[in-house]
C-alpha cells in the first residue's frame, strides 16, 4: 500500500496519549482499500493545499482508514473529536496547535500556546503560515481530523467554521477529514481552497462487512493449509473474466482433476457467484474487491 508522501516512520510519542491508543486500536481494524489512498495521493499531487473529506455512515470504516493513514505517514497531525472531552473548538485548537509547536524544530514558539490561542482561528492560521514558509518540496503538512461531525456546535459562535478551520490555507497545508453524510448547505465549513469529497456509499461493491468476512475466511484457510490445487484454482478465478469459469474449464487450465477443483470451489462457495450457462455452472467472485484483494496476495511468491 502506497499511502505515504513521506519517508520516515510515525513517532507516536508526538501525539497526546489519549489519541495514541485510539490510533492503535482503529488501525488494527483497517481493511485495505487502495482506491481511497490513491484518491488522497492524487489530491495531494494535483493541489498545493486543500481539504479532503471522507464521508461514510457509522461502521463504514472511516476511523480505521484515517488511523492507518496516520500510522503510515510521519507528517500528519491527528485529532479525534469522538474522544471524550475533545468535541469542542477550544480543545481542538489547544491540542492541534500544541502538536504543531512541538513539531517545529527551532522551538521559536516555545512549548506552550498563548492564552488567547483558542479565541478563533488566528493562532492556528499563523502557525500554518509559518510552517508553510519553512516547507521544502515535496514536504507537506497534513492535519487529520476524525469524526468532524461529533463537534458540539454550541462550543463556538454560529456561522463560524467547525473547529474554526481556516477558510484559506497556505501552500503545502492540507486537512483530511472524516464525517458522516451531510447536506452541503449544512456542512459547517466555508472554504475557498481546493477540496474533494470521497463518499464511501458510492463504492457499493465495497461491502466492508463482507470484505472482513472474506479476509477472515482467507486466514482460516491458510491456517488449515492451502493445497497446490486450491492455489491454482484461486489464481484462475482472480484472473477470470466477469462471466466466470466452470469447474471443468478450470481443471483443464491447471491440468488437475475436476473433482478436486469442485472441492476447492465448495470451500469458497459463499464468496462466489454461480451462473448457469446451458449445462455448465460458471463461478466468479461476487465482489471485484475480493478478487483484487486476493490477486494481490496470490501474486507474491510467498503467500501472505
Amino acid at each position: 500500500m502506497n499511502t505515504s508522501p513521506s519517508q520516515t516512520a510515525i513517532n507516536f510519542a508526538s501525539y497526546p496519549r489519549e489519541f495514541q491508543q485510539v490510533i492503535l486500536e482503529k488501525s488494527q481494524n483497517f481493511i485495505d482499500r487502495p482506491f481511497i489512498f490513491t484518491a488522497i495521493n492524487e489530491f495531494l499531487h494535483h493541489h498545493n493545499r486543500g481539504y479532503f473529506t471522507i464521508v461514510g455512515v457509522p461502521g463504514s470504516g472511516k476511523s480505521a482508514i484515517l488511523a492507518k493513514y496516520v500510522t503510515e505517514n510521519s507528517n500528519v497531525v491527528y485529532y479525534n473529536a469522538q474522544v471524550e472531552g475533545k468535541n469542542c473548538a477550544e480543545e481542538f485548537l489547544k491540542d492541534v496547535c500544541t502538536q504543531l509547536i512541538r513539531g517545529m524544530e527551532n522551538g521559536e514558539w516555545g512549548t506552550e500556546i498563548p492564552d488567547n490561542a483558542t479565541e478563533g482561528s488566528w493562532f492556528l492560521s499563523l502557525l500554518l503560515q509559518k510552517i508553510s514558509e519553512k516547507l521544502q518540496a515535496p514536504q507537506r503538512l497534513i492535519i487529520a481530523i476524525d469524526a468532524l461531525d461529533a463537534i458540539d456546535r454550541n462550543s463556538q459562535p454560529t456561522g463560524t467554521n467547525l473547529f474554526y478551520l481556516p477558510r484559506y490555507l497556505p501552500d503545502g497545508v492540507y486537512f483530511i477529514l472524516t464525517r458522516r453524510p451531510f447536506k452541503r448547505e449544512k456542512s459547517g465549513l466555508l472554504i475557498e481552497v481546493p477540496s474533494q469529497i470521497l463518499d464511501l456509499s458510492q463504492y457499493s461493491e465495497q461491502n466492508w462487512d463482507d470484505v472482513h468476512s472474506f479476509i477472515q475466511h482467507w486466514q482460516k484457510m491458510k491456517q488449515e493449509g492451502l493445497s497446490d490445487v486450491a492455489l491454482k484454482v484461486l489464481r484462475v478465478l482472480t484472473s477470470a473474466s466477469k462471466g466466470g469459469m466452470s469447474a471443468s474449464a478450470i481443471a483443464q487450465i491447471i491440468d488437475e482433476d475436476e473433482y478436486e477443483v469442485e472441492e476447492v470451489l465448495e470451500n469458497w462457495l459463499e464468496f462466489l457467484v454461480q451462473q448457469r450457462i446451458e449445462t455448465k455452472t460458471n463461478y466468479s467472485f461476487y465482489h471485484a474487491s475480493f478478487r483484487n484483494w486476493l490477486a494481490g496476495r496470490l501474486s507474491n511468491s510467498k503467500i501472505e
